[in-house]
């Protein structure tokens, strides 16, 4: 491989660490809470720094608010208020932080980005230690990356969609369904609902989310099983090598 190949790969691996720089600071601006009640106050959702409800609280007079059979959509209702106090946070602050000015530098390509960076012979790449990389043919690393990518296009865009789980409270009166970043949907049998005192009710509330919170850590998406199945981290690993050390994949 000619050392203007290697060149643009220095010049592509400068313009990832800066996309990655970029997107550390926009995720480091996430708020880490946030609240929002549904329209007539019957229910308050808090969410944690992972944008899911941590909690959710009925109001003691609930029912004067909120017809029974209507628990379930005010708690969605609250969930989406707070998710929109979220959203509108994180925006305020990423205006102040001038992030569109480094993304129009992003848009140029990658040789722009590498081109505000000194030069360097080969770059460093202390983050991931490549001293065990197997060495082989530097086509065949080429092929498979190639064949990776072909497997990645042939998947249909619905199989990355976050998988939805659902939990249930103890007795199955209430059951959300969550996906890694929201709430789906809340039902509660009304018939029970209107004999609950408010602190059975938030209890089984916070059971049901739970129990889905619980679940989302082994739900997996078709999409994102075919792509661990393609073993992309190795790929990487060798590419990772070849620029460090590209004379060990050329001799």
């Amino acid at each position: 491989m000619s050392e203007d190949i290697f060149r643009e790969l220095q010049q592509f691996q400068q313009y990832a660490e800066n996309l990655q720089r970029l997107m550390s600071d926009m995720r480091d601006r996430v708020p880490q809470s946030s609240e929002g009640t549904d329209p007539q106050g019957a229910v308050s959702v808090s969410l944690g720094a992972d944008g899911l409800p941590e909690s959710i609280k009925i109001a003691s007079d609930w029912q004067r608010r909120r017809a029974v059979g209507d628990l379930g959509s005010a708690v969605v209702e609250a969930f989406e208020s707070a998710m929109s106090d979220r959203l509108e946070r994180w925006s305020r602050s990423l205006e102040q932080s001038g992030w569109e000015a480094r993304a129009e530098q992003l848009d140029d390509g990658p040789a722009s980005s590498a081109s505000t960076a000194p030069a360097r012979p080969f770059p460093e790449i202390s983050d991931h230690d490549v001293r065990y990389v197997l060495r082989r043919p530097m086509d065949e690393s080429i092929e498979d990356a190639l064949t990776a990518l072909d497997a990645v296009d042939q998947l249909d865009a619905n199989a990355f969609l976050p998988p939805e789980v659902t939990g249930d409270s103890a007795a199955r009166r209430v059951t959300i369904t969550v996906t890694a970043h929201a709430l789906v949907s809340c039902e509660v049998d009304p018939q029970w609902a209107a004999g609950q005192s408010t602190v059975r009710l938030n209890q089984a509330l916070n059971e049901a989310l739970n129990d889905a919170r619980g679940k989302l850590g082994s739900a997996e998406s078709p999409g994102a099983a075919g792509v661990a199945n393609l073993h992309a981290d190795g790929l990487m690993n060798e590419f990772l090598a070849m620029i460090k050390d590209p004379q060990r994949f050329l001799d």
